[in-house]
């Protein structure tokens, strides 16, 4: 099996000590927020490296090179490409600010994307490898195929920045047992790039909206709605294409506390859209039936406000499908 770890960052790469071998079945795709490749790369943590920067996005796409953030983790979505282009099977994602806590991180995402979760119920029992209490009907057990495994975080967990604020104490959390549930059909959930896994199959709806600066350095004027953005879509499709979503281990211990009033200035201008936002998506009628082709119909579909940066967000989305067909 072939196994891509896409990592984005700015800075150096000390976190990934820690990680020792855990990460070492890996092909690593890091991708470099900076123009030109300066990020130094611990050696013998991986059996293969391949490292990005602006550079090679304006190579491999000149004109459509801005559809991929700058300054921001959304750009990211290159290296998702770059993964299903070389051909790997599974993707995972980490930011570099994530130290192990499951010794079997790799794995466990891999076995998650092995999983058929259950339609109609829900189980009651979070147990890491999906065990169905009683009285659960064996006819909707195992039923549909996991293709995205969204794991969680120890310690500093994802908050907005006015949760931050407003509950400090609840930054901090202890390592969970190991548990695992699955987002039920017709649930949107927060999804979070921090720790997560795809099978390639669906790497068409990974496409991290907007955010950031342009290549010419121009703010889009949307930050931190990235990941949350483009779950949206993906859980859309997903459950149109009969697809589940797994949540829970493998943990990681994520250590950087960001500044709460930082997070909130940058997503001040998202909010107001995220609360609306997945009710336009949600609205859509699908009728395709490959991932690809049912992200362009809902790109075309959403009924975005008549803004340059919606107008260029629906035009990144449709240039993104297309390298899928």
């Amino acid at each position: 099996m072939n196994i891509a770890l896409v990592i984005p960052t700015i800075r150096n790469l000390s976190f990934l000590s820690e990680w020792k071998t855990l990460l070492s079945p890996c092909h690593l795709i890091l991708v470099e927020d900076h123009e030109k490749k300066s990020v130094k790369i611990p050696k013998g943590l991986f059996q293969s490296i391949s490292h990005y920067c602006w550079q090679d996005i304006k190579s491999d796409f000149g004109n459509s090179e801005w559809i991929f953030s700058r300054k921001n983790a959304g750009i990211r979505s290159y290296g998702f490409w770059k993964a299903w282009n070389h051909g790997a099977d599974i993707i995972i994602t980490l930011d570099d600010d994530c130290y192990p806590v499951d010794k079997d991180f790799v794995m466990r995402h891999v076995s998650n994307l092995s999983l058929k979760a259950p339609v109609h119920w829900v189980s009651t029992f979070p147990h890491p490898n999906y065990l169905y209490t009683r009285g659960f009907p064996y006819e909707v057990r195992n039923t549909i195929p996991v293709m995205v495994s969204h794991g969680l975080w120890s310690n500093q967990i994802d908050l907005d920045g006015i949760t931050q604020k407003n509950q400090p104490l609840s930054m901090n959390v202890s390592p969970y047992p190991p548990f695992l549930t699955c987002i039920p059909k017709g649930q949107f959930f927060p999804m979070c790039t921090m720790n997560l896994a795809f099978r390639k199959e669906v790497a068409p709806l990974m496409y991290l909206p907007l955010m950031g600066r342009d290549p010419d350095g121009r703010q889009w004027g949307f930050d931190r709605f990235d990941d949350i953005w483009a779950g949206i879509f993906a859980k859309k499709i997903m459950d149109h294409l009969g697809y589940a979503v797994a949540n829970g281990s493998p943990f990681v211990e994520h250590r950087k506390a960001s500044d709460p009033d930082v997070n909130i200035r940058k997503e001040k201008n998202g909010l107001p859209v995220n609360e609306k936002l997945w009710q336009w998506v949600d609205s859509v009628r699908l009728t395709k039936h490959t991932p690809a082709l049912c992200y362009q119909e809902l790109a075309k579909g959403i009924v975005f406000p008549h803004t340059r940066y919606f107008t260029k967000l629906r035009q990144a989305m449709i240039l993104w499908s297309e390298l899928f067909m």
